[in-house]
């Protein structure tokens, strides 16, 4: 996954089409995986790439499975992908609250992954990007494993991107420790000349 989505690396501009292409392949490399009659493999994919707009420097946000991306800004926390689960699915049509989410059985059972078989496509969204922005791609692992103000509240009191990072995992495995738990976590400090430390 990681060498299909390496080629999207250093463009100045970033399309739908391109990361559909490479999707596509890695697609095919999640089919060369050899399972002897085992569950076929899969993967999610939630995060940003930096693209060129119209309106300047975009955040392109994609997700597929229930791996999450949020952006922390000096107002909030928001959440910018929306998870592909039963769960979710049962939460939209209100037979479950999102604060019960963790108590449903099957709340790990996706409606959207990217495998060999299917070709199902991305969510896609642009949002501008602003100095100040920090970006949070987590597993689910992490995310499931605290609550929406513990997450705001590390990533506020740790200023560096990779240490933020580390904390959440390392508080995702005290917490709960049976899940996949990764986590990425991106600064915007300077956008064309704007940086941080101007006044």
């Amino acid at each position: 996954m990681v060498e299909a989505l390496r080629a999207l690396a250093g463009r100045v501009s970033v399309d739908v089409d391109m990361l559909t292409e490479s999707l596509r392949q890695a697609r095919a490399r999640i089919g060369q995986i050899k399972v002897d009659g085992a569950r076929p493999p899969g993967s999610t994919l939630s995060g940003v790439l930096i693209t060129e707009g119209a309106a300047g420097p975009s955040w392109m946000v994609a997700n597929i499975g229930d791996s999450r991306t949020y952006r922390l800004d000096s107002a909030e926390l928001k959440q910018l992908s929306v998870d592909h689960s039963v769960v979710q699915e049962l939460i939209d049509a209100g037979a479950v609250v999102s604060s019960a989410r963790r108590q449903v059985p099957f709340r790990n059972l996706l409606t959207r992954a990217i495998t060999a078989e299917d070709d199902q496509p991305p969510d896609v969204s642009f949002l501008p990007v602003s100095v100040g922005d920090r970006i949070l791609a987590c597993s689910d692992g992490v995310h499931g494993a605290m609550d929406h103000s513990t997450i705001e509240r590390l990533l506020r009191t740790n200023r560096d991107p990779q240490s933020a990072a580390d904390e959440l995992v390392a508080m995702s495995v005290e917490l709960d420790g049976h899940d996949d738990m990764t986590a990425v976590v991106v600064d915007a400090i300077d956008i064309a000349g704007a940086s941080l430390d101007q006044p």
